[in-house]
C-alpha cells in the first residue's frame, strides 16, 4: 500500500516526494510526476501542521522542484514539446495547487508523446517485418533459394515470440518444399508455444513430407498429451500409421476415433481396410 491507514498527510507528502525524487533518478519521469501529483495533492491538507515539520514539508518540495527543473532527461522532453518556461517548477509557498498543476499538464503532454513513440516503434517493427518476410518470399520466387531461406530464418528469429508469424514463415518454407528447415523453426516455437495447435498440423506434415515417421508420431503423441484424444487427431493418426504401413496401430486408432466419433465414416474405412 502507498499510503497506510494511521498516515499523516505531512508523512505521504515525504513519501511520495522520496518516490518522485527515486523515479527521476531512474528516468522514469511518468511516475516521478504521478507521485509528486499525489504528494502535491495532500499539502492542502497540512493547514495543522506548523513549526519543524511545516519548514521541512517546504524544504522537501522546493528540494524537488529543484532537481526536477535541473534533471537532464526532463530538459530533454520540455525542450521536445518546446516548453520553454525557466524553471519550469518554481517553488512558492502557498503556490502548490498551481505547481500540481503545471505537473499534470506535463504528465499529459509526456503520455501523448509516450503513445506516439510506442506507435512509431510499433510501426518500425512491422516494417521491418514485411522487409525480411517480403525479401525471403521475392528471393524463394526467384530461385535464389539459399538468400530467401536466411532472410526468412531471420525473421522467424526476431519474431519468435510471434507464433502466427512463425506459422506464416513456415507454410512459404513447407510450400517452396524447405521441409527440413520449416519443421525445425515450428519445433523451437512449439518450445514455447505448446498450446499453438496449428504448429502441430504443419510439423506432421513436414516430417510426413520427409518421410520421418517416427518424428510425426511423436508429435501427434505430443498433440494428444497437450490437448487430449480428439477424435481428428486419432483419425490423422490412424491415416499416418496407414500410410506408415503399420496397420495394427492403424486399426487401433481409428477405432478410438470412432468410438469417441460414431459417425467419423473415414474411421470406419479404415478398420475396414485394416482389420
Amino acid at each position: 500500500m502507498l499510503n497506510g491507514p494511521f498516515d499523516t498527510p505531512f508523512q505521504r507528502i515525504k513519501r511520495n516526494i522520496a518516490r518522485a525524487t527515486n523515479y527521476l533518478n531512474k528516468q522514469e519521469y511518468g511516475k516521478a510526476i504521478n507521485a509528486a501529483l499525489i504528494a502535491f495533492a495532500h499539502v492542502k491538507d497540512c493547514s495543522n501542521v506548523y513549526g519543524q515539520q511545516r519548514i521541512e514539508m517546504r524544504f522537501i518540495l522546493k528540494e524537488f522542484c529543484d532537481k526536477f527543473n535541473t534533471t537532464p532527461g526532463i530538459l530533454l522532453i520540455l525542450s521536445k514539446l518546446k516548453i520553454n518556461a525557466q524553471p519550469f517548477l518554481k517553488y512558492q509557498k502557498g503556490k502548490e495547487l498551481q505547481l500540481a498543476k503545471r505537473l499534470y499538464m506535463l504528465g499529459t503532454l509526456l503520455e501523448k508523446l509516450e503513445k506516439n513513440r510506442e506507435k512509431k516503434k510499433k510501426m518500425a517493427v512491422q516494417q521491418r517485418k514485411r522487409l525480411l518476410i517480403g525479401k525471403g518470399q521475392e528471393y524463394l520466387n526467384k530461385g535464389e533459394s539459399p538468400r530467401g531461406k536466411a532472410y526468412l530464418r531471420r525473421a522467424a528469429y526476431e519474431f519468435r515470440k510471434e507464433p502466427a508469424v512463425v506459422i506464416d514463415i513456415s507454410k512459404r518454407l513447407l510450400k517452396a518444399k524447405f521441409y527440413q528447415e520449416a519443421a525445425e523453426i515450428m519445433e523451437e516455437c512449439r518450445l514455447h508455444f505448446p498450446k499453438e495447435s496449428k504448429l502441430y498440423r504443419l510439423i506432421v506434415y513436414a516430417y510426413v513430407s520427409m518421410h520421418e515417421f517416427k518424428k510425426a508420431e511423436q508429435v501427434y503423441l505430443d498433440a494428444l498429451r497437450q490437448f487430449g484424444s480428439h477424435p481428428m487427431t486419432l483419425l490423422n493418426m490412424s491415416k499416418l500409421y496407414l500410410y506408415w504401413n503399420k496397420r495394427d496401430k492403424a486399426f487401433e486408432y481409428a477405432r478410438r476415433a470412432l468410438d469417441a466419433a460414431p459417425n467419423l465414416e473415414e474411421a470406419r474405412r479404415i478398420m475396414e481396410k485394416t482389420a
